[in-house]
């Protein structure tokens, strides 16, 4: 593993930008990678297909089949992706070749058994095929690189069992609506799949869910080798060992310049002394100026954002035994203690429980008292407050004294004299009028027409749809100055009195 091949910059980042870095990866390695995992997955899966419909499985025992296998097809994901990312990326031609190693050679049998199960597979799974531990040494080695972001591991199988699942589902779905009889198809779809037989639907949502697995698995490969290369990271400083390379690789360069020189110089003739002499007195130099140099080259390092916070980790734990206070003078109002054994966590902790019920129990107490007492009043109060219609809706007057005895009769003298709105205003403020006053429905003065519409809707009044006709009317007049039918308009004025009844519409009802 040479890390001054690698072809991302390591640094310290949050275990979430890790799996992004991940994602990153698998599109930037894109061809390679799907090649050789198409390559290799492919037959796999159609070998086992094949053997499993030969042999009559159920479709559950097929899902289950492919399912479990994903461990042996994440192997040669993880063989293209961490070349690609320590120097190049290989060619199909030597992922063929790793096959062999990959199976035989990477603990396959256990991620096939008990460890198939892991939530932190992925952040594994380089311990297994890369490092090449075995035994205890490989248990350690686990625990060790899924510690603190284990978690993160988990959310990401999670998140990827869930992209499998929904996929298969969407995908069928959209099938299913572009059929010509999508009812009947997902009625069989659902038979077949509810009694686990093998036919074309259930063969079809089975493709889908493969489908899935060959788009997904290496994205979720190079995301959790991502969270493995922090971890390690995390853990071996990888990057402070890079910048101390880069300063001896410097230093190196430094003192090849400066002989080629010197030996240069000796070629002309132009010095007589010795030049071993020189060269290894100018490297002598240069070492004890770079080893002078080191500290502060450290603290440089240390000074960058990455090394100049200061992580505080907290956690419980149980108390082994309890300090001994000094005896006070003061008045001590501390609860009395619940049980005469000192040293018992437990003790203490249901202690403590206690005074946080009696706590939350005066809580309580206080806050009913507090709504008996002041709250409920003034509740009583405002709802014996009926609030008063508006004055104005949409800048039109409709208090019941601007508006005259007989609406309907009025309009229509005004509809037979010619002005068509000022009569269809005056029925829409009518209207407005009873049923702000009489129907009590809450208008505010800031609605609009449509906002009028919404709540006598809402009221779910005889008359809403008189009155949304009556107010496509007055829309149509007021605002796009179209005049509107006089034989219609005559029907309104006709009808207005059934659903207002002019003598009662200032009398709530």
């Amino acid at each position: 593993m040479r890390l001054d091949r690698l072809a991302i910059v390591l640094r310290t980042r949050p275990a979430n930008e890790a799996i992004d870095l991940g994602v990153r990866m698998a599109m930037h390695w894109f061809k390679p990678l799907y090649i050789a995992w198409l390559c290799f997955s492919l037959p796999v899966i159609g070998l086992l297909f094949s053997l499993s419909y030969w042999a009559e499985f159920s479709y559950t025992a097929i899902y289950l089949l492919i399912w479990w296998i994903k461990p042996m097809l994440d192997r040669m994901a993880l063989f293209v992706i961490s070349r690609a990312v320590f120097g190049s990326a290989p060619t199909l031609r030597q992922s063929m070749k790793a096959i062999p190693t990959l199976l035989f050679k990477t603990r396959l049998i256990r991620a096939l058994t008990w460890a198939r199960f892991s939530p932190y597979r992925s952040l594994t799974l380089p311990v297994d095929v890369l490092e090449g531990v075995k035994g205890r040494n490989a248990k350690i080695r686990r625990k060790a690189i899924s510690n603190y972001i284990g978690i993160n591991a988990a959310v990401l199988t999670l998140f990827g069992f869930v992209v499998e699942k929904i996929f298969p589902v969407c995908a069928i779905a959209f099938v299913a609506m572009i059929s010509i009889d999508n009812n009947s198809y997902s009625d069989d779809l659902l038979k077949d799949l509810w009694f686990n037989n093998v036919s074309y639907h259930s063969l079809m949502a089975l493709g889908f869910y493969i489908l899935g697995i060959l788009l997904w698995e290496p994205i979720y490969v190079a995301a959790g080798f991502s969270l493995y290369l922090k971890r390690r990271s995390d853990i071996e400083a990888w990057d402070i060992e890079l910048e101390f390379r880069k300063i001896e690789k410097r230093s190196r360069i430094a003192s090849s310049t400066l002989f080629a020189a010197m030996l240069l110089v000796l070629t002309l003739g132009i010095s007589g002394y010795p030049s071993h002499s020189y060269a290894s007195q100018n490297n002598s130099t240069v070492r004890q100026e770079t080893i002078n140099d080191a500290p502060e080259k450290l603290q440089q390092i240390l000074k960058q954002p990455e090394y100049g916070g200061k992580e505080v980790r907290k956690r419980l734990k149980f108390m082994q035994e309890k300090k001994v206070k000094k005896p006070n003078k003061k008045p001590d109002f501390s609860p009395p203690p619940v049980s005469a054994n000192p040293n018992s966590a437990l003790v203490a902790l249901t202690g403590a429980g206690q005074w946080m019920l009696w706590g939350i129990l005066a809580l309580v107490v206080i806050a009913i008292a507090y709504f008996i007492i002041i709250r409920l009043p003034d509740m009583r109060g405002q709802k014996g407050q009926k609030e008063a219609p508006p004055a104005q809706i949409a800048g039109l007057d409709i208090q019941p004294e601007s508006l005259p005895e007989n609406i309907a009769e009025v309009a229509l003298s005004m509809i037979h004299s010619g002005d068509l709105r000022s009569a269809l205003s005056l029925l829409f403020r009518g209207s407005l009028s009873v049923l702000a006053h009489r129907d009590r429905v809450m208008f505010r003065s800031s609605d609009t027409e449509q906002d009028c519409i919404r709540l006598v809707k809402r009221a779910e009044l005889n008359s809403a749809d008189f009155f949304i006709k009556l107010t496509q009317l007055w829309l149509a007049q007021a605002y796009a100055h179209r005049s509107p039918d006089i034989t219609k308009l005559e029907q309104l004025c006709r009808e207005w009195p059934t659903h207002y009844d002019h003598q009662s519409q200032w009398e709530a009802s």
